[in-house]
């Protein structure tokens, strides 16, 4: 009996060494507090204060009423892929790389575990109600209109990546994966860039600049298909940061909104749909997955998204930047 509690207690230790040896991922450790966690706007100065609704970026002053019920109906991460090209005498190399199909879908059913709920609860504060695909497909219809709906886009999507060496070239298709079972789509937005996604790539242009095609599509006739006063599209940037190491980061969590233009003056009108607003975190590639501890964690992406709504949610229903 004695020996046996000997080896349980070594056991015990060795566990508890274990547990301390354990360190927090750089991702986790830097959005711990969530007051502290900056989230940017994505939205351009185009539109923002037009008192006729002209522009594809809405002044809220004329959203009367305020959106209360908002679909979120696309939910996905977004590995746009690394790439290296290298020279060396006569001979060159290129080399493109993404996170395989299969763990992005544990990576993205992992984040999005721990994201859903602080999402609902940041627009909640503002009295908005975000609606997940089980909640906003409540008929067959529009089950069949959601899973059916072509989108439109003024920009074509960046689907594969390639390199180019001196004398060689080398390719890989992008990711965009969804949460399994849950019912979203990965709708287009914007194009994530190869490099280090940054504030340069976004500011005041709005994911990316005019498209007035996506604005309507996704604002007006997806909005209006589903019965909802605009829809809500989140991603998560992750990058395989070395080719031959399985070590993963976050670039950026992006958030966007998109509705009805309130002023829309009929079918001709290019701007029936407009983008109402964007958030977004720059994480500067932090690691949320380490090949040499072994050790992912999605821990606090619920705190990123709880700051990326509740900022949104507060320009969307107050005007407010803070």
């Amino acid at each position: 009996m004695k020996n046996l509690c000997i080896i349980l207690l070594g056991l015990l230790i060795c566990l508890g060494h274990g547990l301390m040896a354990q360190k927090s991922t750089p991702f986790a450790e830097k959005t711990a507090d969530v007051d502290k966690i900056s989230a940017k706007f994505d939205f351009p100065a185009e539109g923002r204060t037009s008192k006729k609704g002209g522009g594809y970026s809405v002044n809220v002053d004329l959203l009367d009423p305020k959106p209360k019920k908002v679909a979120l109906v696309s939910f996905y991460l977004y590995d746009p892929a690394c790439g290296e090209a290298k020279k060396g005498g006569a001979y060159s190399t290129a080399a493109v790389w993404r996170t395989p199909d299969a763990l992005g879908q544990t990576h993205v059913d992992g984040f999005y575990a721990k994201s859903i709920e602080p999402l609902k609860a940041g627009f909640e504060e503002y009295d908005i109600d975000l609606l997940t695909p089980d909640e906003f497909l409540d008929t067959q219809e529009k089950k069949d209109f959601f899973y059916g709906f072509n989108q439109e886009s003024g920009k074509k999507e960046k689907t594969e990546r390639t390199q180019i060496g001196a004398y060689v070239q080398a390719t890989a298709s992008t990711l965009k994966i969804c949460p399994y079972d849950e019912g979203y789509r990965p709708f287009f937005v914007v194009n994530e860039p190869i490099s280090a996604s940054t504030v340069a790539n976004f500011v005041n242009t709005g994911i990316g600049g005019a498209n007035r095609k996506m604005t309507s599509s996704l604002g007006y006739e997806l909005a209006k298909g589903l019965g909802v006063d605009a829809v809500v599209v989140c991603y998560i940037v992750t990058r395989k940061t070395k080719k031959n190491k399985e070590d993963y980061v976050v670039d950026a969590v992006s958030l966007f909104m998109l509705g009805p233009n309130p002023m829309s003056e009929g079918p001709e009108d290019k701007n029936r749909g407009q983008f109402y607003c964007g958030t977004r975190f720059f994480a500067k590639q932090l690691q949320f997955a380490n090949s040499k501890t072994g050790v992912t964690s999605y821990d606090n992406i619920g705190n990123v998204m709880t700051a990326l709504s509740k900022k949104m949610g507060n320009w969307v229903i107050n005007r407010a930047k803070k």
